[in-house]
């Protein structure tokens, strides 16, 4: 199966390469879903885009801030997103534009610097999505596990919610860190602003009231009579639910423009912003902050790490989300990192800044009954509007409203479900969770994620020193008393000494005692077992119970010992005969191979080695490396065992295999 997948691979991208017409549907999957377009489906994708446009706009505008932007950035980024989205993207719930988690990123790296940083950083990062589409990179996203994505995402809601807690309180200072801004936040708590307090706890509670409305389950109480209004209702309250960032920035605003009126400004307001549509222009490769000019060069040293970590957490949880609601669908994840691409990259001569799928916004667009991705469209054709005619009226939001938006949109992203999880079914996992997690929090998120990788990434290399390896004494009294062996998997070179000193310490010591740690996985069938089966007597940390009770030190009744952890070599009977099934090996790296050579070179010392079962890759491999390898199959190898042929047949079994 393993050679028969990658054989046929290429082939599908040949066939591919050979229809150019299925080539281009495959990059601009609109030619295929637009053929049969239409009215009923273009309404229900309306539906969508209106109702996730109510949820993106004022979104777009607290995240902005997050970023360290104006307003209209925010809104710069939610339209280009939308329409190249609905001619490259393939999963009509995903809406892309700002996320929490990607502003938070943009701050990291272009904090202190102007907006020509976060435009520049969008375009590299559009470049090296689609460099990693077109190159089949995608399958480098899965070297981040789980628990990393976990840890990572958990302490960067934190440290949004962290940094948006000046805002709550009406305080003023600045800090780019999680530590930081805890720092800060006790100098300044003496500056609380009561009126901003007080309004950013009310808009929490309103925006999660509101988000419980969405959620009322009012079915049961529907009889026939009244069918039709209840439903109308939970229509509604769904409707109100969804729409809850949008009531409560436009409720804030109206509040502040009315104390405004008044001539009192108790609250700390959004203020003046740049009205109309963005001027398409490339993005920037030098510019001036403050007195201080930067060149291309000196600001992609200043991006740093950016360049890379950015475009890579958007295709993590960009494709994470596709395949959320791909709904069984096959996901072609390659056309999703194109289509991420060029959002950004198309996105950067807009001046927006990096962007990516929003989960939140994506439930909203599965919620409405969304059709195709042109819903997307929909939802750019309305932010534009807003762009057009409603910027002069976002003077009056106060930062507290925007500030209480991003918090209650980013508490979801704690993820504390997983650790009960992980703790029942693999506890070392949790190690680079909370490697991420509080590395995120103590260095950064950017070089939180990068070591819980390398946590990962080490991880990864102890399971590979400790290949799976059942290792079998067989002496049932109907063949030669022999060690079979049972690896699995791919055997690479962080196991290849760890399996080879296991295996030679089997040979006879000149102790004739056979250490435990060789017989940790060894299982015992003994000369009175003739069944051939174990009976379930097992070796394990040196104790071996057999037909009886054994502890170390002590004997059982047929007089085998066990002493400080060694088995007693006269129960292991002498033996030459080495027995490695392949069956369940894919392949094997040259130190891995070279690791066996050395192997049987000390085993066939008045000993054999045979090969049982293995693939014709493996085959192929061990010819390169041993000389004269002994193949057959379970069958062959019991005939061989039992001695019925002769040195010559057996090396003729052999060769008749290859």
């Amino acid at each position: 199966m393993f050679l028969r997948e990658n054989k046929f691979r290429p082939a599908s991208r040949m066939l591919k390469l050979s229809n150019p017409m299925r080539l281009v549907e495959s990059v601009l999957p609109i030619l295929r879903w637009s053929k049969s377009y239409d009215l009923r489906t273009a309404i229900g994708d309306l539906i969508a885009g209106i109702t996730v446009a109510l949820t993106l706009i004022p979104q777009s505008i607290a995240y902005a801030s997050l970023a360290g932007f104006e307003p209209q950035y925010g809104l710069y980024a939610s339209f280009v997103g939308g329409f190249v989205y609905a001619i490259m993207g393939t999963c009509p719930q995903i809406n892309i534009g700002p996320t929490a988690l990607l502003s938070l990123l943009t701050f990291t790296y272009t904090s202190g610097t102007n907006a020509d940083f976060a435009v520049l950083l969008c375009f590299i990062a559009g470049i090296v999505q689609l460099f990693a589409g077109f190159a089949q990179l995608g399958f480098l996203v899965e070297f981040v596990s789980l628990p990393v994505v976990s840890g990572f995402t958990s302490a960067a809601a934190i440290t949004i919610a962290s940094s948006q807690i000046k805002g709550l309180l009406g305080l003023k200072f600045s800090a780019e860190t999680f530590i930081s801004t805890w720092k800060e936040l006790f100098v300044h708590i003496g500056e609380t602003r009561m009126q901003d307090t007080l309004l950013s706890l009310f808009c929490c509670i309103v925006l999660m009231g509101m988000k419980a409305l969405k959620d009322i389950e009012i079915k049961s109480v529907i009889n026939d009579k009244n069918r039709k209004g209840m439903l109308i209702l939970q229509r509604f309250l769904w409707f109100v639910g969804v729409s809850r960032n949008a009531v409560v920035v436009v409720l804030a605003a109206v509040l502040a423009y009315t104390v405004h009126e008044d001539k009192r400004d108790p609250l700390i307001l959004t203020g003046s912003i740049t009205p109309g549509l963005p001027i398409p222009q490339a993005p920037a490769f030098h510019t001036t902050v403050g007195n201080t000019t930067y060149t291309a060069v000196e600001m992609f040293t200043h991006l740093g790490s950016g360049l890379l970590v950015v475009p890579l957490v958007g295709i993590i949880s960009n494709v994470a989300i596709a395949k959320a609601f791909s709904n069984g669908r096959t996901l072609d994840a390659t056309q999703e990192i194109v289509a991420l691409g060029a959002c950004n990259l198309f996105g950067a001569f807009f001046r927006s800044f990096p962007v990516n799928g929003s989960f939140t916004r994506s439930a909203v667009s599965e919620a409405s009954g969304v059709k195709t991705p042109a819903a997307g469209f929909y939802t750019g054709v309305i932010v534009l509007l807003t762009l057009a005619l409603l910027t002069p009226y976002f003077f009056f939001i106060p930062r507290a409203a925007l500030s209480a938006v991003i918090v209650c949109a980013v508490l979801h992203m704690v993820d504390t479900d997983i650790l009960k999880k992980l703790w029942n079914t693999s506890r070392l996992d949790l190690i680079p969770l909370l490697g991420s997690f509080v590395c995120c929090l103590a260095l950064g998120i950017e070089v939180g994620l990068i070591c819980g990788v390398i946590v990962d990434m080490l991880l990864l290399l102890y399971y590979h020193s400790r290949p799976p390896l059942d290792i079998v004494y067989v002496n049932d009294g109907v063949l030669p008393a022999h060690f079979a062996i049972h690896p699995c998997g791919g055997l690479y070179f962080a196991g290849a000494e760890q399996v080879r000193s296991k295996l030679i310490s089997l040979r006879k010591p000149k102790n004739n005692s056979i250490p435990a740690t060789a017989l940790e996985t060894l299982t015992i069938i003994p000369d009175s077992d003739n069944n051939g089966t174990s009976d379930g007597n097992n070796i394990a940390n040196g104790n071996h119970i057999a037909n009886g009770n054994l502890s170390n030190g002590n004997n059982n009744a047929n007089g085998n010992n066990v002493t400080n952890g060694n088995i007693n070599g006269n129960f292991i009977r002498s033996t030459e005969l080495l027995v490695v099934y392949c069956d369940a090996v894919s392949r094997m790296d040259y130190t891995f191979l070279q690791s066996l050579k050395m192997l049987v070179a000390e085993w066939s010392r008045g000993g054999r080695v045979f090969w049982c079962d293995a693939n014709p890759l493996v085959k192929e491999q061990l010819l390169n490396v041993l000389q004269d390898p002994h193949f057959c199959d379970a069958e062959q190898l019991r005939i061989l065992l039992a001695g019925t042929l002769s040195e010559d047949s057996q090396v003729n079994i052999s060769d008749t295999q290859l």
